[in-house]
């Protein structure tokens, strides 16, 4: 895909809730990094009240964007819940010095293949703004294809976008 080579980096519950105290370091190979600097709090909070509601912590873990030739973090993902009818929904972002490097498509390519790896995903969602055609960019190289709008309260008109699993079917001759 002509990127970066990006690790995921699943967070704990306690590297998590040190955001909130904004009292997290982290280290990719070794170079340290503050975790509340690419991991906003409020990803940090609706994390762990997902995690404190019963869901499997898999499904709500923040997963930091690693770039281990450079040995640092460059963004982070995370799953919004536990799967819903086969689907489940993703947010991303990369720290401002790193936009336009590639680590945004690379990190979702691999948020994408997480989900897969799970029997029961058919389908990852993700949501970007009508404003934001890098991070639409980002989707579309990720094989997403638009499946329709909607007004958030928030953040005003979004993009709702879905990569299906891809199923190969065996040959028939």
């Amino acid at each position: 895909m002509g990127h970066r080579d990006i690790q995921l980096m699943q967070m704990t519950p306690e590297e998590v809730e040190g955001i909130l105290l904004d009292a997290v370091m982290l280290e990719c190979r070794g170079n340290p990094c503050a975790a509340s600097d690419l991991v906003p709090g409020v990803v940090a909070k609706s994390s762990l009240e997902t995690y404190r509601a019963g869901q499997d912590w898999f499904w709500c873990a923040p997963r930091l964007f690693c770039d281990a030739s450079l040995r640092s973090i460059v963004g982070s993902g995370c799953f919004k819940g536990s799967p819903v009818e086969g689907q489940v929904e993703i947010g991303y972002g990369v720290a401002e010095t790193e936009e336009g490097k590639g680590y945004a498509t690379a990190g979702v390519a691999c948020m994408v293949e997480e989900a897969f790896s799970h029997g029961g995903v058919g389908a990852v969602i993700a949501e970007t703004s009508i404003h934001n055609p890098a991070s639409q960019r980002v989707l579309e190289k990720n094989g997403f294809r638009q499946i329709g709008e909607r007004q958030d309260p928030e953040d005003g008109p979004l993009i709702r976008w879905q990569r299906d699993r891809i199923v190969l079917l065996p040959d028939a001759g």
